[in-house]
């Protein structure tokens, strides 16, 4: 029995029975999400389903199995924080890679940009300028950034991708005695720290963070082009010159991309 079968349109369609048939053959006593995990993975990873097929619906797929809507959920959830999957309200759920997602491994144990990153995998980064405006200082970013109320700050918007893939929503607060050297090529394609301090003779000497997990807004979701619901990280930062605090900043990182990574030596 074909797996795929041509509809209409330009996309291939997973036929719901052989999927089920090849789930109900997989070897091994897992539970019924895992098998359908393995096998969709490795019909996808082997090319038996190919890129842009269109799997069965969530009933469709859990009456041929025998099993909860939900039991289906979870699996196709798995395959889509792996980035082998993508589900689309109204669209249905689509193969839209045969490889399993590189994770990135983020190193707490120095400081780090974005762009710095990007460079150093070899990967081309580029970000998006959502929002760009001048606000006056309240009591809170005042003491955050070292600066008298009323004066101005500069909040920057941007959505950051590596390799054309959106990888972190960043909104970033700067004074605005600073920020105003950073142009919208430099917001684009460079490093903001490197510019400050080419720019102003400081030197960026670290950071600040709190990093608590997150599920996306689907409004989030649409710019990380991800689902509603998926797992990211809050991450809040305050950055240092040798002149003082020069940035604020909250950044929604993609959980499903993004590993954190700590060193713990032994002090005793």
């Amino acid at each position: 029995m074909a797996i795929e079968r041509r509809a209409p349109g330009p996309a291939a369609e997973v036929d719901a029975r052989a999927l089920a048939a090849a789930v109900h053959a997989y070897v091994g006593g897992v539970p019924l999400h895992s098998r359908l995990e393995g096998t969709l993975r490795g019909m996808i990873q082997q090319g038996q389903i190919g890129t842009g097929a269109v799997l069965p619906g969530e009933l469709e797929l859990a009456a041929q199995l025998g099993v909860s809507r939900h039991t289906v959920r979870h699996a196709l959830g798995v395959l889509t924080n792996e980035g082998l999957l993508r589900r689309e309200r109204g669209r249905g759920t689509t193969v839209v890679s045969a490889s399993p997602t590189t994770m990135i491994e983020r190193s707490l144990t120095a400081f780090y940009a974005f762009a710095w990153e990007a460079r150093a995998r070899g990967a081309t980064q580029h970000s998006r300028i959502l929002d760009r405006q001048t606000l006056s200082a309240d009591p809170t970013f005042a003491e955050r950034l070292g600066v008298p109320e009323g004066s101005e700050l500069e909040r920057i918007v941007r959505v950051r991708a590596a390799d054309e893939d959106p990888l972190v929503l960043e909104t970033a607060y700067l004074p605005q005695r600073l920020s105003s050297v950073l142009d919208t090529p430099t917001l684009e394609r460079e490093s903001m720290y490197d510019e400050l301090e080419r720019y102003w003779g400081l030197r960026v000497t670290g950071a600040r963070e709190s990093i608590r997990p997150i599920v996306l807004s689907r409004a989030t979701a649409r710019l990380l082009r991800t689902r509603t619901g998926a797992p990211a990280f809050s991450v809040e930062r305050t950055t240092w010159s040798d002149r003082g605090p020069i940035e604020w900043q909250e950044s929604i990182v993609r959980g499903d991309r993004y590993l954190y990574s700590v060193d713990l030596p032994r002090n005793h």
